[in-house]
């Protein structure tokens, strides 16, 4: 429809609504707003509709003031139906619920005539008023209104089929109530048959789809309260298999609700180039209990043995029913069954064998290299725990994440590979180490250099004391060894006297020759032979003397300049000093 036609549409629907004839005005704007959706000008379109429903309001006004109700009410369900299509909650339900308040006034019309005809039909005009009720969820108003209406007008309801359309919201009540759903098809069965033709008879048959609405949300509300089914469904294809091998597909479907499935159904749809071996591809399963699942398995074959790789779609869908006879529909899938011209298992093993060998001749490589072997060691001791677990997934059908930790492993063993075998990296590694190990060597030399320095400003003094005190030490030895020597050549001398005293004695002393006397020539005899005795005694106690006199250890020698010991401390921490300059030059 083109732009024009649109506007003279909207021209048209405003002359309608200056000459007060409201609905078709209402009409003709809904039918511009359908035109101006259809271009995507939803705004438009929207102002269009809010311009319908008030055109249907007002036309409702014109006719109840003229107490035609049922045109009345008929006009609110147009405006309320524009108020849904705009998602105005609140004035669609008042709307709907001002269109059941007309109807009931419309059934009052048709019954003050106390015909049987008349009756019936003002019947059905209150009882599709207390279906609109229904339809926007005031059940209460609802069942009041119908009893209401019995009470008021039991006594001209003397046919069967009048007293059964007057019980319609009776029978949708005590469904409800007792969640009975046997009486709710009763109910529904006489809405749709008799409601609906007594509608029509009544020139009312524009109500029949609020009568529909109606029973919906009865459906609704005993959904509500009933146990409902809740099927799920995946699918088991197999891992890894080849256009030769026969393939099992296997599908789970599980009631996971609290209501029984009914009239269960499943078909398997699969993609060219499969054939099905046994199995059914489409299965009628009857009732599926709460809690209960069943197992579906499809054998196939590929058609045709291809070269290289080639991905299948498979999916299962299915239906079920409540005890409402509501249909709900189940999928599994869609899945993907890959096939080859290979085993990618063995595949798989071998790559992880060629890794696993790879990684033994990197840990022999790498006690060999400069590197830091913990670090690297642990590296690999990871990479082959990674690689057992890809093992264990290829052995478990996890393919995919198998392929992917062998996929990391392989970087990094390569990654290992390549540090390793890295000359230039090894000889910068070696390089920087040595520089390390100097510079910490230089830094520990310096540190004891200034120990050194420290220790010899601390203890030169003190070595220095005790250097003044070997001095006097040995002065003080020197002294004494020329007091011994002194005394010796005293004592030598005092046995020369001695000696000289007792030559004069022995010569002076008569012989025995001179005497007759033999006892006194024994006397002198005896007295001469112990005076040579004593003579001899003494020239060895003179020698013994001399010779201690003239002893090397009583020789002064000369004096020293410095202490032995602090020369030898002093010259050892200079030396070790000197030697650490050197090195820290």
């Amino acid at each position: 429809m083109s732009e024009r036609d649109v506007r003279r549409m909207i021209e048209e629907a405003t002359k309608e609504a200056m000459k007060q004839s409201f609905t078709e005005a209402g009409q003709k704007y809904v039918a511009a707003a359908q035109a101006y959706d259809e271009e995507g000008k939803f705004e438009e379109a929207d102002d269009l509709r809010r311009q319908a429903a008030e055109n249907f309001v007002k036309a409702a006004e014109k006719y109840r003031s003229s107490k035609s109700f049922k045109i009345a009410a008929l006009n609110m369900c147009y405006a309320g139906d524009v108020y849904s299509e705009l998602a105005s909650t609140d004035k669609a339900l008042s709307t709907y619920e001002k269109a059941a308040e007309d109807l009931y006034s419309a059934s009052s019309e048709h019954l003050m005539w106390g015909e049987d005809a008349e009756t019936k039909k003002g019947t059905a005009l209150a009882m599709a008023a207390s279906m609109l009720y229904l339809m926007i969820g005031e059940q209460e108003k609802a069942f009041q209104s119908s009893r209401r209406f019995a009470a008021e007008h039991g006594s001209k309801l003397r046919f069967p089929g009048v007293v059964r359309l007057s019980q319609i919201p009776q029978m949708i009540e005590a469904a409800i109530n007792s969640v009975d759903l046997d009486a709710f098809s009763d109910a529904e069965r006489a809405a749709v048959t008799e409601l609906k033709a007594a509608l029509a008879s009544a020139n009312a048959s524009e109500f029949a789809p609020y009568v529909d609405k109606g029973i919906e949300m009865v459906r609704e509300i005993l959904r509500g309260k009933l146990k409902v089914p809740k099927i799920s469904a995946h699918l088991d294809l197999p891992i890894d298999m080849t256009f030769t091998e026969e393939l099992l597909l296997q599908a789970n479907i599980v009631n996971n609700g609290d209501g029984n499935a009914l009239d269960l159904s499943i078909e398997w749809f699969l993609d060219d180039g499969l054939d099905i071996v046994s199995g059914k591809k489409m299965m009628k399963l009857g009732t599926l209990k709460a809690g209960d699942g069943i197992s579906l398995e499809l054998h196939v074959r590929a058609t045709d043995e291809l070269i290289g790789v080639k991905e299948y779609s498979i999916i299962l869908r299915g239906s079920y029913k409540d005890k409402l006879n509501t249909e709900y529909s189940l999928q599994a899938g869609p899945g993907t069954l890959v096939l080859k011209d290979f085993k990618e298992t063995e595949k798989l093993l071998h790559d992880i064998d060629l890794t696993e060998g790879r990684l033994g001749i990197l840990s022999t490589s790498l006690e060999e290299s400069p590197f830091e072997q913990e670090p690297l060691s642990r590296l690999i001791m990871q990479t082959s725990r990674s690689l057992a677990g890809a093992r264990e997934d290829v052995m478990e059908k996890e393919l995919p994440i198998a392929k992917a930790k062998i996929a990391v492993v392989n970087t990094l063993v390569d990654t290992i590979d390549q540090i390793i075998a890295d000359e230039e990296l090894s000889r910068n590694i070696i390089e920087r180490r040595e520089a390390e190990k100097r510079n910490h060597a230089k830094s520990e030399i310096q540190l004891l250099h200034g120990k050194i320095e420290s220790v010899i400003e601390k203890h030169h003094d003190s070595i220095l004391t005790k250097s003044e005190r070997f001095f006097e030490q040995w002065d003080k030895g020197v002294e004494e060894r020329k007091e011994v020597s002194n005394k010796l050549e005293q004592l030598v001398g005092h046995a020369s006297e001695i000696m000289r005293e007792l030559d004069e004695i022995y010569d002076n002393l008569p012989t025995a020759g001179s005497t007759d006397d033999p006892q006194l020539a024994k006397e002198r005899t005896k007295i001469r032979n112990l005076l040579n005795s004593a003579k001899s005694d003494l020239s060895a106690l003179q020698n013994q003397l001399e010779n201690l006199r003239i002893h090397s250890a009583l020789e002064a020698g000369e004096r020293p300049s410095t202490a032995p010991s602090t020369e030898l401390a002093l010259n050892t921490l200079r030396a070790l000093r000197d030697e650490i300059e050197r090195l820290l030059a």
